[in-house]
């Protein structure tokens, strides 16, 4: 199996260069958008990978360990290379995960949860830029998933 620096390694200087120069020749992506998805990418690869199921043993006082607090209360309720580390589900589980803080946190501040008209509206609005998040984040994680399994084999 390989470990946290090997899979931000992997997928930050050999899987986002393939990615971004693969993007940039068959999709002839703004540059706003392209920069999206190297953030997202780059994001998920750091502080948002399949291993999130073992956040609540990452030292807290450290910048990793702060941007993981989302994420500590996930490693209670998944187990390690369970549903976190599935192709599909795996990433979706964090994404609405981090999507349910970010309500909570909505809730709290403006006390009150979001319309699906307004919903819907900043979907519309923003539809570019959250398709090619939501990508960066799904390729970050395949790109972990698949050297884990190269490890296995």
């Amino acid at each position: 199996m390989a470990m946290y620096k090997q899979h931000a390694q992997f997928n930050l200087f050999i899987a986002l260069p393939i990615l971004m120069g693969a993007m940039y020749y068959f999709l002839h992506p703004a540059r706003d958008l392209m920069f999206m998805f190297a953030g997202t990418f780059a994001y998920s690869t750091l502080f948002m990978n399949p291993d999130m199921d073992l956040a609540n043993q990452i030292r807290l006082m450290s910048i990793r360990g702060i941007l993981s607090i989302p994420f500590r209360s996930y490693s209670k309720v998944f187990s390690h290379r369970g549903l976190s580390h599935n192709l599909i589900l795996g990433s979706f589980t964090r994404i609405v995960w981090l999507l349910a803080w970010g309500a909570l946190a909505f809730l709290i501040v403006y006390k009150s949860i979001p319309t699906k008209g307004s919903l819907l509206k900043f979907y519309k609005y923003y539809q570019p830029l959250i398709l090619y998040g939501f990508g960066g984040i799904c390729l970050a994680d395949w790109s972990h998933l698949l050297l884990d399994m190269k490890e296995v084999k």
